[in-house]
């Protein structure tokens, strides 16, 4: 009698077991069809619409639905989507939508057009000599030298140009200078007179 009873008990706990693991399973489902539908952005859930149904709302899936609403309002207003592999809890939408329009316009090429004027200024230097003007060119990355002779020089380019090229004829006369009092007139100076030259030819 004894091992009868205890095999009806087993056989009602099974049952009992069992039942409770269908009925998680049916949550388990309408949890992923919650899920889905927020993910593949149909309607919007509603909340108020999943407890008017009658199924029962847990904070978690009223979480899932407001993350759901959150996504589709990000994918709607930017037109990009959080990837599935991030946390719908953790990630804000749109935040992550602003980090991936900065991160595609820091990686986006620059166009044909677009040149700052003093890119422009560069290109057009002029030093005087063409072996000059190409290192020059090479050394700055400029990689087009044919145009940089072709293209019009406005006026205020013009001036620029001619103001350096002053300038450069002014640094290359100081620099003959400076190399001659060095180099040639060694002794000049301070405390050296041309009485003092004489004294040693003595």
């Amino acid at each position: 009698m004894d091992a009868q009873e205890a095999l009806a008990r087993r056989l009602e706990r099974a049952k009992k077991l069992q039942e409770q693991r269908e009925k998680e399973m049916v949550e388990k489902q309408k949890q992923q069809e919650i899920a889905a539908a927020a993910a593949t952005g149909g309607s919007v859930l509603n909340v108020a619409a999943l407890l008017a149904s009658g199924t029962q709302v847990t904070p978690q899936i009223a979480m899932a639905a407001q993350m759901a609403a959150l996504q589709a309002k990000a994918l709607a207003e930017t037109g990009i989507a959080v990837p599935s592999y991030y946390n719908p809890a953790a990630v804000n939408p749109m935040k992550f939508a602003e980090q991936e329009k900065k991160r595609k316009m820091l990686w986006q090429g620059k166009k044909e057009g677009d040149k700052s004027q003093s890119a422009e200024i560069w290109e057009k230097l002029n030093f005087g000599n063409k072996d000059q003007n190409v290192k020059f060119r090479k050394l700055m990355g400029i990689k087009s030298e044919d145009e940089a002779g072709c293209s019009s020089v406005d006026e205020e380019s013009y001036k620029t140009l001619k103001q350096q090229e002053e300038v450069f004829r002014n640094l290359d006369a100081q620099y003959e200078m400076a190399r001659s009092q060095t180099h040639t007139q060694r002794g000049m100076g301070l405390g050296f007179t041309s009485s003092m030259r004489g004294m040693d030819a003595v």
